[in-house]
């Protein structure tokens, strides 16, 4: 009897050892994606504004932006007394034609203020040519020269 119960004890012990042995460790990586989403959708005023106070004087079309397909990123920061939030966006006319790259950098405190703390504009698309009517200012020559009203 006692050599069945020492095969069972070590039966017992291997069948623990094998099965802890085989078990992987998953570590749980923070999905902050729907809080990015919140502050894309809560910010979205702020930023149509920026956007529109830029290129109010380069177009006559006010751009939008499509703030969760490609083209917007964001990168938020947390912080105790605040939260710093980093967006680059893609603006748009029409049938999503590029007109720009632009980065903005806000800061929204406990209380839900936001403040814009910078505007950059990256870069210039060039539009097709059936869409140029809309550009304000055109280079001529490496000179921007204002368009001429009809």
């Amino acid at each position: 009897m006692r050599a069945l119960e020492m095969k069972r004890c070590i039966g017992l012990l291997l069948t623990v050892i094998i099965f802890f042995g085989t078990i992987q460790h998953v570590c749980a990586k923070p999905n902050d994606e729907p809080l990015k989403r919140l502050v894309l959708t809560l910010l979205a005023p702020k930023i149509q504004e920026q956007i529109n106070q830029y290129y109010i004087s380069k177009l006559t079309v006010s751009p939008t932006y499509a703030p969760f397909l490609d083209g917007t990123d964001v990168d938020v920061k947390y912080h105790s007394s605040h939260i710093d939030v980093q967006v680059k966006t893609i603006p748009y006319v029409g049938p999503h034609l590029d007109v720009g790259l632009d980065s903005m950098r806000f800061s929204i405190d406990n209380s839900g203020s936001v403040v814009v703390l910078e505007y950059k504009h990256i870069r210039d698309y060039d539009l097709p040519p059936n869409w140029q009517e809309i550009i304000k200012t055109r280079k001529t020559n490496g000179k921007l020269t204002e368009k001429s009203s009809k």
